[in-house]
């Protein structure tokens, strides 16, 4: 479950500066999958990629807001 409320599954998110240091655009993180994507989902996992093209894992409370 995600705070946002949104379905976060092919959305690109901004993560929160607490956790991931840079500017915005380094800070793009586009969901793929996960239990932490959905709103009716128990769980925080989220899996996709970094804006380097890395691919991994978050969890939804270190997501700040939706690119826009």
């Amino acid at each position: 479950m995600n705070h946002l409320g949104k379905d976060l599954r092919k959305v690109t998110v901004i993560l929160k500066e607490k956790y991931y240091n840079g500017s915005e655009s380094v800070r793009t993180f586009n969901c793929e999958t996960g239990s932490g994507c959905t709103i009716d989902s128990i769980g925080n996992e989220i899996i996709g990629t970094f804006a380097d093209g890395e691919k991994g894992r978050i969890e939804s409370y270190e997501i700040e807001k939706t690119k826009e």
